[in-house]
Parts: C-alpha cells; sequence; structure tokens
C-alpha cells in the first residue's frame, strides 16, 4: 500500500478509510507533504512530529479532537486540519506554523494573545468562539486572515478568554 522508496517526498493517503497512520508512514525520513484526508483518524500520533523534513500535513475530514503538544516542535510549516473536531488548542503550539486552516471544527476557546510571527495564511472560520487579540501585534505577518465576525452587541464571557 505504501511505497518502501526511502526518498520518498509526497505521500497521498486520503480517501483510504484509515483508523490510523500505517507504520511504514514514520520510516519515510524524507516525507515533505503527507495527505491523510478523508479517513476516520481521531489522534495524530506524535511519531508524525519526529519526521524531519515533514513540511506539510493535511489531515481534514477526519475525527481529530486535539492538536498534540508535538506540534510546537515539529518542523511542519502548513498545517490544514478542517472538518474535524478539534475543540481545544494551546497556542504556543502554532508558533512555527506559516499557513494554518482549522475552519469548521469545534473550537470555543475566545480570545487569543499569542504572537504567531511566522504565520502568513489562517483561516479559523465556523468554530464556535476564536479570535486573535491585537492582530497587528499578534499576527504581523499575516496576509490571508478568514475569520468569522464577532455579532455587535455580543461578548465573550471572561471565563472562555484564553490569555498566553
Amino acid at each position: 500500500m505504501i511505497s518502501t522508496n526511502p526518498n520518498l517526498r509526497k505521500l497521498n493517503l486520503s480517501h483510504k478509510d484509515l483508523t490510523e497512520i500505517p507504520d511504514e508512514v514514520f520510516r519515510l525520513k524524507q516525507l515533505r507533504v503527507l495527505d491523510l484526508s478523508y479517513n476516520n483518524l481521531t489522534v495524530i500520533p506524535e511519531a508524525i512530529f519526529k519526521l524531519p523534513h515533514l513540511r506539510t500535513l493535511v489531515i481534514s475530514h477526519n475525527y481529530i479532537s486535539s492538536l498534540p503538544f508535538a506540534l510546537g516542535t515539529s518542523p511542519i510549516q502548513d498545517l490544514i486540519v478542517d472538518y474535524n473536531n478539534i475543540d481545544f488548542i494551546l497556542p504556543i503550539t502554532l508558533t512555527g506554523l506559516r499557513k494554518l486552516i482549522i475552519s469548521h471544527n469545534r473550537l470555543n476557546i475566545g480570545i487569543i494573545n499569542t504572537p504567531l510571527p511566522s504565520m502568513h495564511h489562517l483561516d479559523i472560520r465556523h468554530n464556535p468562539a476564536i479570535q486573535f487579540a491585537d492582530r497587528t501585534h499578534n499576527l504581523p505577518n499575516i496576509s490571508r486572515y478568514y475569520h468569522d465576525p464577532i455579532p455587535d452587541g455580543i461578548l465573550m464571557p471572561t471565563g472562555m478568554q484564553y490569555y498566553m
């Protein structure tokens, strides 16, 4: 099912009904792009984040509920995790990303105050409650920022604000 070529740089495992990532993937040390979209995955194993050259991880349309802390120390720059069940993220794990598409999830963490200087493309649409405070300071290099507007008159409860 998976190429045994150790120099493989791109691997598309989308639409395979996977419930877990095959062990062979973790041996592909030259892998740069991995597409695991449209499967039945519920977790992202930390071993993915140890692939030394992996720059793009696409894991859309699965059943992922959280992003592992190891994301923060991985070489991944582009993370596409839209249409999952993610309800919480630690903003500090996003600091190395240049692209994050996390729309159509269940994020309900309120206001994020963490600077993300590498971020150029951010899509947080269609989540219950997530916004970035002081976009000029926290997202200084952003060129594409997609978010839902906060309706007038709606205030997020203090307990929902998330400051890091």
